[in-house]
């Protein structure tokens, strides 16, 4: 599928050699990170991505036929404190994250728009330290919106449920222990 590719893009695909460069867009609550992973930032949609070279790193994205859940795990290493503190603090669950690929010529500029290669959302980070160099690897990983098909939606009817939005409400506290086949509409 060529996900609206353009012209000078597919034809950059095809050549012997090329300068494959992703971009990466991950939004929080209050701000949105933008980073690539070649050694120069990039200005692509009035946003500058930041150059993170070998620091930023990504899993495989695989793409099927089939109707599935995809995760890919998107990591920052050699990172300090600050970068920590932006996972630490701010509100990260099911966030905006945007993968792209694009292509840079010779003076290192985009040759062509960027190709949407993942969207999804933030589904947890993790934090490995490396204590002796003082620097730590921030990862997130991401699911594709797929994921929302194996939700279950709704509320239950239990009390750990109820007490997370009606604290102190007792009126499911013995709802597990009767646990009763109710017919409706026989006598």
């Amino acid at each position: 599928m060529d996900r609206g590719s353009t012209t000078s893009f597919q034809q950059e695909v095809v050549k012997e050699a090329n300068r494959p460069v992703h971009l990466v867009e991950i939004s929080f609550e209050n701000e949105t990170l933008y980073m690539n992973d070649s050694f120069k930032d990039i200005t692509y949609n009035s946003n500058n991505y930041i150059g993170a070279y070998d620091l930023l790193s990504f899993t495989d994205i695989e793409e099927t036929v089939e109707v599935m859940v995809s995760k890919v795990t998107i990591s920052l290493s050699g990172v300090d404190k600050v970068w920590i503190g932006k996972v630490l603090t701010q509100q990260y669950i099911d966030r905006p994250v945007k993968v792209y690929t694009a292509f840079l010529d010779t003076s290192y500029s985009l040759v062509s728009n960027p190709v949407l290669i993942f969207e999804g959302r933030i589904d947890k980070p993790s934090i490995t330290e490396e204590w002796n160099s003082g620097k730590s690897v921030v990862s997130i990983t991401a699911t594709n919106s797929w994921v929302d098909f194996s939700r279950n939606t709704g509320r239950h009817t239990n009390n750990e449920e109820q007490q997370v939005y009606f604290a102190g409400d007792l009126g499911f506290e013995f709802a597990s222990e009767i646990v009763k086949d109710i017919t409706w509409g026989q006598s």
